[in-house]
């Protein structure tokens, strides 16, 4: 199953907003899952993320980054194996000054 962006399966916490500079990909397996931090920005900004993926094992990543205006970029993957449940966690500020949360998967 593979959803894409804000929504079907990647939300953020205060729901849906028109443009954010990033978005979860997820994809899932019978017995894994991997999400991908994706840059898509209308405006060349400075971003900076932190991002925790937990299944099985606990994995975690963060930056700080310039991502250009319209250049759609792959910012992090993060796979882990998971035979129950799992929660994907992204916390991001912006140039702006906008901070915001992602989530994926079973978060509480």
């Amino acid at each position: 199953m593979m959803a894409g962006g804000v929504g079907g399966g990647a939300t953020a916490a205060n729901g849906p907003q028109p443009t954010r500079a990033l978005a979860l990909n997820v994809s899932e397996s019978e017995n894994n899952v991997e999400i991908q931090l994706v840059a898509l920005s209308a405006v060349a900004q400075q971003v900076e993320y932190s991002i925790e993926l937990v299944g099985n094992s606990r994995s975690r990543h963060s930056g700080n980054t310039a991502i250009p205006a319209g250049d759609r970029q792959v910012l992090s993957r993060l796979s882990t194996n998971v035979t129950d449940t799992w929660c994907a966690r992204v916390e991001v500020t912006e140039g702006s000054g906008e901070s915001y949360t992602l989530t994926a998967g079973d978060c509480i």
